[in-house]
């Protein structure tokens, strides 16, 4: 699985013999599947590495309610 990412991510390019054993041991629909979902991975990676980091997002904490308590009561 990885040497097929390391294509993939290289170029796109599968050595005939890579692609038959994954073929043998995934089934073509599997083959499919799985360079689907690295190239989607990839994507994603990418894309978020495009975005930057999220903003900051303040802290709240809300404390824990007690034994026969209502949590409505902690958090007003």
């Amino acid at each position: 699985m990885v040497r097929l990412t390391d294509a993939l991510l290289a170029g796109g390019r599968l050595d005939p013999e890579l692609k038959s054993a994954l073929v043998e041991e995934f089934g073509a629909d599997g083959l499919d599947e799985l360079c689907f979902t690295i190239a989607c991975a990839s994507a994603f990676s990418k894309a978020a590495v495009a975005w930057g980091p999220p903003p900051v997002i303040p802290v709240m904490e809300v404390p824990t309610p007690t034994p026969g308590g209502d949590v409505n009561d902690v958090i007003r």
